[in-house]
């Protein structure tokens, strides 16, 4: 009940915002573009990136602290209750109501793409959704603390994709 309140919600609110927009991976060389969906992706991301500049100004590369513990803590427990259906538990993009979702909920743990959006301009787009995805605004539904404790953790699991590869390896 609750995923489908979600993906109603989802639905609703990605109707009503700017611009179309995606996350995920960063434009790649042109030789790596072969495919159209990539191609199509990464112009997506670049024109998301270009939207979140004008919509926030300086405001855009200004730093962030990373937070606390308590942040962190608190973002985990949120991400987990509101996020993990799309994104899944671990922030891979492959929680249960992924599959059937184009384009893919984002994957937090690849750094590329992590880092492809600065951090003010990934807290925008957690408040603000993302149009043309089931990434729904939350500015209505979580408090800023809230919003930011959200962050905090998405960014807490930036190199863990790394960090799995590299520890399944033999040394």
């Amino acid at each position: 009940m609750m995923y489908v309140l979600l993906m109603l919600t989802s639905c609703r609110n990605s109707e009503k915002k700017e611009k179309p927009v995606e996350q995920n991976y960063p434009q790649q060389k042109e030789e790596e573009n072969h495919n159209p969906e990539h191609s199509e992706h990464s112009q997506r991301m670049n024109e998301t990136r270009e939207w979140l500049k004008q919509e926030l100004g300086e405001k855009y590369d200004q730093n962030l602290s990373l937070g606390t513990a308590k942040l962190l803590a608190q973002g985990k427990e949120i991400f987990i209750k509101y996020c993990s259906s799309c994104h899944g538990r671990g922030g891979k993009g492959d929680g249960p109501g992924a599959a059937t979702l184009q384009p893919k909920p984002a994957d937090f743990t690849n750094p590329k793409h992590s880092s492809y959006y600065s951090n003010q301009g990934r807290i925008y787009l957690i408040k603000k959704g993302v149009k043309g995805t089931a990434m729904p605004a939350w500015e209505n539904i979580l408090s800023e603390e809230q919003i930011l404790s959200v962050y905090v953790y998405i960014n807490s699991l930036k190199n863990s994709g790394e960090m799995m590869e590299h520890q399944g390896q033999n040394h």
